[in-house]
């Protein structure tokens, strides 16, 4: 396989079947109440705004309970590019990478920078077990053939 075939994708398995899992209990518990929502309750009035607002309500939370699920890793012989729980891509050029790691003591893989700086790839989680370990040796190959000077 040449370098330039080279690329590593990975997300978050467990963690985001728990994420979409959890997101589709909570909408429908949402929409069942507001299904069942009672015209009047304890002289309170609830109107049909009210369960439309209530079903709005639980897609919001359920957009909420699937961050989790939003980690991604793409990395191939120019960069790494990653990105979190919230906001875009960040890409990191290999160059500017020292190390990639994986403590035992931390729940997500890491990219050792310079000046000990270390940025947490969220898509490679150690409650994935053999899929983060096989993610891990491809990142690790990719290091290796964009760092040929250093063994």
């Amino acid at each position: 396989m040449a370098d330039t075939e080279l690329v590593v994708d990975a997300r978050p398995v467990k963690t985001a079947r728990i994420a979409n899992a959890s997101a589709l209990v909570a909408f429908l518990v949402f929409v069942v109440v507001a299904l069942l929502m009672k015209r009047e309750n304890a002289g309170a009035y609830f109107g049909q705004q009210d369960q439309i607002f209530t079903v709005v309500l639980g897609l919001i939370v359920a957009g909420g309970l699937r961050l989790p699920a939003r980690p991604r890793l793409h990395a191939d012989t120019t960069a790494v590019r990653t990105r979190g729980y919230l906001g875009n891509w960040r890409t990191i050029p290999w160059e500017a990478v020292v190390a990639v790691e994986f403590p035992k003591s931390v729940r997500f893989a890491q990219l050792r920078l310079p000046a000990e700086e270390r940025l947490a790839i969220y898509a490679v989680q150690r409650m994935d077990g053999p899929y983060a370990v096989a993610t891990m040796q491809q990142l690790r190959a990719l290091f290796a053939a964009t760092h040929p000077d250093e063994d």
